[in-house]
C-alpha cells in the first residue's frame, strides 16, 4: 500500500514537470496573480499553457534564455460565432532583461536573414529576402499578412500582472512564426 501511495505521490511531482520539461521556455509563474482580479485574462493564459505547451522547437526561433513563457498558441483553425479564423503560433516570453540584451542575445543566435526595425516603441527582429524601408513598413507588413513573415518584437509596455509573473519582467518578447 505503502509502495503504490509513493508511486502516486511522485506522479503527481514529476509528470506535470515532465510535460513541460521540452517547453520552448520555462513556464512563468501564475500564482502570484491568481487570486488578482485584475489579472484574470492572465490567469486564462495558464489554463491555455497546460493544455498546450510548444515544444522547444516549434518555433525554429530559439527562445530567449533568462525569460518564462507566459502565452502560447499553436497553428489551427477555429469557428467563433460562424466566423472562421486561424490562429497564428505565437509564444509571449517575459524577462527582467533590457531590450539591450536581448538584441544581442538574437544577433548573436540568428542568421543574417534576419534585420531589424523599429515602429510604435516597440523593436522587430524579422525574416524577408532583404530590409523593409521603415519600421511603419514592417507593421503594414505584418498587419497585411498576418503570421507569413517570422518576427520578434521587444517591447517594455508591461502590465502590472506580467511583471508579477514574470518575476519582475521589465522586457516582453513575441515570436511569431508562419502558420505549420
Amino acid at each position: 500500500m505503502k509502495k503504490f501511495f509513493l508511486l502516486g505521490l511522485i506522479s503527481l511531482i514529476v509528470l506535470p514537470t515532465l510535460a513541460h520539461a521540452d517547453s520552448y521556455a520555462p513556464l512563468a509563474d501564475f500564482s502570484a496573480v491568481s487570486k488578482n482580479p485584475q489579472c484574470r485574462l492572465t490567469t486564462m493564459q495558464e489554463i491555455f499553457l497546460h493544455n498546450w505547451t510548444p515544444p522547444a522547437q516549434y518555433f525554429m526561433i530559439p527562445s530567449y534564455p533568462n525569460a518564462v513563457l507566459a502565452s502560447a498558441m499553436p497553428s489551427a483553425n477555429a469557428q467563433i460565432h460562424g466566423q472562421a479564423y486561424q490562429t497564428i503560433p505565437s509564444a509571449v516570453l517575459l524577462t527582467p532583461d533590457p531590450p539591450e540584451k536581448i538584441l544581442e542575445f538574437y544577433r548573436r543566435s540568428l542568421d543574417a536573414s534576419w534585420f531589424q526595425a523599429n515602429d510604435i516603441g516597440m523593436i522587430y527582429l524579422y525574416r524577408l529576402p532583404q530590409p523593409v524601408a521603415s519600421g511603419e513598413a514592417l507593421t503594414l507588413q505584418l498587419m497585411s499578412k498576418p503570421g507569413s513573415i517570422p518576427n520578434i518584437a521587444i517591447d517594455t509596455e508591461l502590465s502590472p500582472c506580467d511583471q508579477a509573473i514574470g518575476g519582475g519582467a521589465r522586457t516582453r518578447i513575441t515570436v511569431v512564426s508562419p502558420p505549420r
